[in-house]
C-alpha cells in the first residue's frame, strides 16, 4: 500500500514538527561535565533546572532556574543548537552564583 501525496505531507510536518520541538532541550550529562571543567561550581543539574533529575522529553523552559533561564534566553537570540557553556562566566550576580 502507497501513501498519498497529502498523506505524506501530513507525516512529513509531523516528523519536522517533532524534529524542532525536540531539538528544544538538548542539555545532557556531558553538559554538566563541560561546565565544570569551565570553572563552574556545578554540583549538579539543579546548576542550571529547578528538576533534581531533568527529563529531555518533558523539558520546559518554566522548570529552569534563574541561571538556567538567563542561559536559554542567549541561546534563543544568539539561535544556537544547543547553549553556550562558557557565557555561564558572564552569567550577572555576585560570585557565589557564578
Amino acid at each position: 500500500m502507497t501513501l498519498g501525496i497529502p498523506c505524506r505531507l501530513v507525516v512529513l510536518a509531523l516528523a519536522l514538527g517533532l524534529a524542532s520541538w525536540v531539538g528544544l532541550a538538548e542539555a545532557t550529562p556531558q553538559m554538566f561535565t563541560d561546565a565544570k571543567k569551565a570553572g563552574m561550581p556545578a554540583k549538579n543539574c539543579q546548576y542550571c533546572h529547578s528538576e533534581a533529575l531533568p527529563k529531555k522529553e518533558t523539558f520546559k523552559p518554566e522548570t529552569l532556574n534563574e541561571r538556567g533561564k538567563w542561559l536559554y534566553d542567549d541561546q534563543q537570540a544568539r539561535k544556537l543548537k544547543a547553549p553556550d557553556l562558557e557565557k555561564l562566566k558572564d552569567f550577572p550576580g555576585g560570585k557565589e552564583q557564578k
